[in-house]
């Protein structure tokens, strides 16, 4: 997956990222602005994906979540397709990410399967599974299924322009 004019990476961002981002570069913090301004921009301009089932991810009251809500109302969040959920489900069949007692990283599978489907890029924040863990995580499978996967925001900041 390189990213030139012919073929553009695009991104497609896990929750954590969004969170981290607003932990580090607080939206209410006018010095920010620019920031979270870029992004929504960069969102606008199809450089990086926002799913429907990351954004449901959001669910503390507060200025991501407004931030979120204004994405979605503006048309730029990107709805899961029905062939997503079930390619998730079988990603997870074959790939086990998803604890069963919590639902915890359901939403991963989604993430893989639209970024699979698309021939887009994950942005996540988590590391590959330790070797005491029993489940998966998203770079393992991004790995074992031929997605491209990245954990550094700087490059994801050069790739929208960020900074430049």
């Amino acid at each position: 997956m390189k990213d030139d004019a012919e073929n553009p990476v695009i991104y497609v961002l896990d929750a954590n990222i969004l969170m981290g981002f607003d932990i580090w570069m607080p939206i209410e913090l006018s010095v920010n602005k620019s920031f979270w301004n870029f992004l929504e921009e960069s969102l606008k301009n199809k450089k990086w994906i926002l799913l429907d089932v990351v954004v449901a991810e959001v669910r503390y009251e507060g200025d991501l979540k407004k931030w979120c809500k204004k994405q979605k109302n503006a048309g730029h969040v990107s709805t899961l397709s029905d062939t997503n959920r079930t390619r998730g489900i079988e990603i997870n069949d074959n790939y086990p990410i998803i604890d069963d007692t919590t639902r915890r990283s359901e939403t991963d599978t989604y993430i893989i399967a639209h970024a699979e489907e698309n021939k887009f890029k994950v942005l996540s924040r988590e590391g590959p599974k330790k070797p005491t863990e029993r489940l998966n995580k998203i770079p393992d499978v991004c790995r074992m299924v031929g997605v491209g996967c990245e954990r550094s925001p700087l490059v994801f900041y050069k790739h929208i322009g960020y900074g430049s």
